[in-house]
C-alpha cells in the first residue's frame, strides 16, 4: 500500500484505501480533523471536496465553498480514483448522524442523485415546468428554484426529474452558470481556444453561442482545474461534471 505516515498529515491513493475503508479507519481510531479528497469521476475529471471529523464522526464537508451536509452527499462516496490527505486539526460542529447513518444516507443520496441527473442533467440546467418556482418564460434553474421552495437540493431535483418524465417539463437550452463573467487577469488558461474570447464584458452564455454549450462547459471545468475560484465555484464545479456526465455537446 502506497500510504505515507508521519505525524501529520495522512496522504494516500484511493487505489490503494477506498474512501469507504478510509472513513471507517477515521472512525474507529476518533479522529479529529479535515479529510481532504480529490476523486477522480467523469473522464477522470477531478472533484475536489472535504470531510470534516470530530472524534471519528462526520461533522459536514464541502466542495470547495459549497459547504454543508449536502455538498457532501453530492459526491461520490466510494470513488474508484484519486487522492486523499488527512489532516489533524481542531473541528466544530455537531454530527447530523451517527457515523454508520450517515455513511447509509451517503451512498442513498448518492444512488439518487446518478438517477435524478441522468433525467435533469444537473441543478444548474434551466427547466420551464408548471412547477412553483419553473414558470418563468425563459426557464429556471433548480439552483435558482430552490430558495424559495422550501424543499432540499436533492427534493427538489427529484420532483423536476418527475415532471421531466411525464411530459410536463422542456430544457430552455440554458444554464444557471450561463451568467458567470471571467474577468481577463482571472483566466489560467491563455492557449485555451475559447480563452480568446474572454474579455470581461462577455459571460459563458455568449461563449457558448460563440462556440456550443459543450464547448463553454468544458472550458470553465478546465479553468476550475486549473486554479480559478469565485463565490459559488463550488457548486458549479458539481454541476458541470454531472453535466459532461449525462449530457452530449449541445445539451
Amino acid at each position: 500500500m502506497n500510504l505515507v505516515r508521519r505525524a501529520s498529515p495522512l496522504r494516500g491513493d484511493l487505489h490503494d484505501l477506498s474512501l469507504p475503508g478510509l472513513l471507517d479507519l477515521l472512525h474507529a481510531t476518533r479522529q479529529t480533523g479535515v479529510l481532504r479528497v480529490e476523486a477522480a469521476v467523469t473522464g477522470q475529471h477531478p472533484l475536489p471536496f472535504q470531510v470534516s471529523l470530530v472524534r471519528g464522526e462526520v461533522a459536514g464537508g464541502a466542495v470547495i465553498d459549497w459547504t454543508g451536509a449536502e455538498a457532501l452527499m453530492s459526491c461520490p462516496p466510494d470513488p474508484q480514483a484519486g487522492t486523499f490527505e488527512f489532516v489533524v486539526r481542531p473541528q466544530g460542529g455537531a454530527p447530523p448522524l451517527p457515523y454508520a447513518q450517515f455513511v447509509a444516507e451517503w451512498a442513498r443520496i448518492s444512488d439518487e442523485w446518478g438517477r435524478i441527473c441522468a433525467v435533469i442533467g444537473s441543478p444548474s440546467r434551466r427547466w420551464q415546468a408548471p412547477l412553483p418556482g419553473f414558470q418563468d418564460p425563459q426557464g429556471r434553474s433548480v439552483r435558482a428554484a430552490l430558495p424559495q421552495s422550501g424543499q432540499t437540493l436533492v427534493g427538489l431535483s427529484g420532483a423536476l426529474a418527475q415532471a421531466v418524465l411525464t411530459g410536463q417539463a422542456r430544457p430552455s437550452g440554458h444554464f444557471a452558470w450561463f451568467g458567470l463573467r471571467l474577468e481577463v487577469a482571472a483566466a489560467h488558461l491563455a492557449g485555451h481556444p475559447l480563452a480568446r474570447w474572454v474579455d470581461g464584458q462577455r459571460d459563458l452564455g455568449e461563449l457558448a453561442a460563440l462556440t456550443s454549450t459543450g464547448e463553454a462547459r468544458a472550458y470553465l471545468l478546465a479553468e476550475l482545474e486549473a486554479g480559478l475560484r469565485f463565490p459559488g465555484c463550488g457548486w458549479v464545479w458539481r454541476d458541470l461534471l454531472w453535466e459532461t456526465e449525462t449530457l452530449d455537446e449541445t445539451g
